[in-house]
């Protein structure tokens, strides 16, 4: 595929993409992408529109209303199966409708990222900011998982005072990466893929006393087996290496939903754990602890997690 460039404009949005691929792909695929890209385009917009409030109550409640009724919606059944079995089928039920409900709010929130930031002040509130304080000059790794509105936790740190690179994933759909990654901009110009070269330019940033924000929740290729819910799953040992080899402390952290958009977030007490002469066996430790804690603040409000991931991949147990 030649380079190409996707640039509608609007008087409220700016959609740019920049293709680079030179392998052939699927066309079905591809004009999927490209309807993708247009839909998220228009809900941009409208969006934009109605402001936070009021585009988060609509979509919110348009999510809880067909999200359960979607294939998809099994995945998040067989991770509850899994996580915790012994709830009823009821709560499950509602689990699962809130779940949609908080990811139909959080979507609307993302496209209005620049304003959610700047309101920070009013839709944020901060809990345990002296143990931030404490490490955020020197440099620090914070983790969280995909809980709430995971793109409040940039936004917290540096309420606190310091600067944040945050670390994200590409986008399979390639018309909308570019815009994805510039909305998160908006928040910190900071930001940092995952894959190669993402651990140098992670450590370049602490080494400059920046901070690091990581949701370590999701299933990896790579990384180290330990129990997530009492189930084997490949987990990211970056958080535990970097603290370990390299001495950067590792703040766990929780966002929640209060009420419509605005959210409560927790710093909590840095990770430690007694070392040995086994690094392998710390950092497998180490991890345990960080998933001991995503397992906590998860339990605590179950429908705000993101249960539609494949947490539990079986290739890689």
């Amino acid at each position: 595929m030649a380079l190409t460039s996707l640039i509608p404009n609007t008087n409220t949005a700016k959609l740019e993409v920049k293709l680079c691929y030179n392998k052939p792909m699927n066309i079905l695929k591809y004009f999927r992408y490209l309807l993708e890209a247009s839909i998220a385009l228009n809900i941009l917009i409208f969006c934009k529109v109605l402001g936070i409030n009021k585009s988060a109550k609509l979509l919110g409640f348009l999510a809880s209303f067909v999200g359960p009724n979607l294939g998809i919606s099994r995945r998040a059944y067989i991770n509850l199966d899994l996580a915790i079995s012994e709830l009823s089928t009821e709560k499950k039920t509602e689990i699962v409708k809130n779940m949609w409900q908080n990811l139909g709010m959080t979507s609307a929130e993302f496209f209005n990222l620049s304003k959610l930031s700047k309101e920070a002040n009013e839709r944020i509130e901060i809990e345990g900011i002296e143990i931030a304080k404490k490490y955020i000059q020197e440099g620090a790794i914070f983790i969280s998982a995909h809980k709430a509105n995971w793109e409040v936790i940039p936004i917290a740190i540096k309420k606190s005072g310091g600067s944040v690179a945050a670390i994200y994933r590409n986008s399979n759909n390639f018309f909308v990466n570019n815009w994805m990654i510039n909305q998160r901009k908006k928040i910190t110009k900071n930001q940092i893929a995952k894959g190669p070269g993402g651990a140098r330019k992670m450590l370049r940033f602490l080494e400059k006393r920046g901070n690091i924000a990581m949701l370590v929740d999701q299933k990896l290729s790579s990384g180290v087996k330990v129990d997530f819910f009492g189930v084997s799953a490949m987990t990211s040992d970056a958080p535990a290496t970097f603290s370990l080899k390299y001495g950067f402390p590792v703040i766990p952290m929780s966002v929640e939903r209060k009420e419509g958009s605005s959210f409560k977030v927790r710093f909590y007490p840095k990770i430690e754990i007694e070392t040995s002469q086994n690094r392998q066996k710390d950092i497998l430790i180490f991890t345990s602890k960080i998933n001991e804690f995503l397992e906590k603040i998860i339990k605590e409000k179950p429908h705000e997690w993101f249960w539609l991931h494949n947490r539990w991949d079986k290739r890689f147990q």
